[in-house]
């Protein structure tokens, strides 16, 4: 490691996530993101195309990302850490200052992911039939 890039600073808290869990956690709001996703593309040379594949993208589309359940309308993206160099987050540095783009822990992350409601139980499954729980004759005094 270059001393240059050594620091006896601690990590931030947003530092030692991304060491510990390789991923950079983005949200984005909806307007922001076609600048974001064009950056990417003009900066990796995307569209790549090729007799065997092509990538037309370097992000996905807006409408493939899932929304945070806070109401905010915020897109999120998760990338690896190896995916982002420093000259990229120099670059969303701006979009930061302005608050359409953040960078949160995977703790925020996950409390931010919308349920997915095809993978929650329908409610009739879970409680029982009251017919089922009603006795089926009836009592007559003696």
């Amino acid at each position: 490691m270059p001393d240059e890039d050594y620091s006896d600073e601690p990590l931030t808290e947003l530092e030692q996530d991304q060491l510990d869990t390789g991923w950079l956690f983005f949200l984005a709001l909806p307007e922001a993101y076609p600048a974001l996703s064009g950056y990417v593309d003009e900066s990796r040379g995307y569209p790549i195309g090729g007799a065997k594949a092509s990538t037309l993208r370097g992000l996905p589309p807006a409408e493939d990302l899932q929304v945070a359940n806070d109401e905010s309308g915020r897109l999120m993206l998760g990338l690896e850490t190896w995916r982002v160099t420093s000259d990229d987050l120099a670059a969303l540095q701006p979009y930061i200052d302005q608050g359409v783009l953040s960078i949160v822990t995977e703790q925020e992350w996950l409390a931010l992911e919308p349920e997915d409601e095809d993978l929650l139980p329908d409610l009739d499954d879970l409680l029982p039939d009251l017919d089922d729980l009603l006795p089926t004759q009836t009592l007559t005094a003696q």
